[in-house]
């Protein structure tokens, strides 16, 4: 089963916003930003792993780097790690920032795709939505309307090429526009 690219997105929407702390503490030559630095790596190198993202292995490296890094002048050794380390840390933000990037792109495509069908089913004036009716159960209908009807099921193959079908529910949720209808 395909993974969710909304929770892709969310997990490493997630990892990309705790470097700021990270480069704060290398900026103030913190002992402690090695560690954090190793501690990000992995919990990125975990979490592409658990998402089935083959990447993670460019995470397992860059850790590997961090603790095997040996500086070449003995008398700038703190200076240098820190250099290291904030190199480091930009291919490492340059890496996920492009896993990143290839799913934002499949999910926005996706969400435009969307937004035709509903500007569709807007024009159609097919649904009312009653606000004592389960929304969920709401959503699935207009899904389920949009997958059977013959002029709109090209563009829901479409869409579950890119996202998986929660993924999708997720979206049409989130893009409704229920005073349109």
């Amino acid at each position: 089963m395909r993974k969710s690219t909304t929770k892709i997105v969310g997990d490493i929407e997630t990892q990309l916003a705790k470097i700021s702390n990270i480069v704060d503490l290398l900026e103030k030559k913190r002992t402690a930003s090695s560690q954090i630095l190793k501690n990000w790596l992995s919990e990125t190198e975990d979490t592409l792993q658990q998402l089935s993202i083959p990447e993670a292995s460019m995470f397992a490296v860059k850790r590997g780097e961090l603790t095997t890094f040996l500086p070449k002048d003995s008398r700038n050794k703190r200076k240098e790690f820190f250099h290291f380390s904030a190199t480091l840390l930009t291919g490492a933000q340059g890496d996920l920032w492009d896993v990143y990037k290839k799913h934002t792109e499949k999910l926005e495509s996706a969400t435009q795709l969307i937004h035709q069908l509903l500007h569709i089913i807007y024009q159609t004036k097919q649904f009312k939505y009653d606000p004592n009716e389960d929304f969920t159960l709401f959503i699935y209908q207009i899904w389920d309307f949009c997958c059977a009807h013959d002029q709109l099921k090209a563009i829901t193959v479409q869409i579950l090429s890119l996202i998986n079908k929660t993924d999708v529910l997720i979206v049409l949720a989130k893009e409704i526009e229920i005073e349109n209808l």
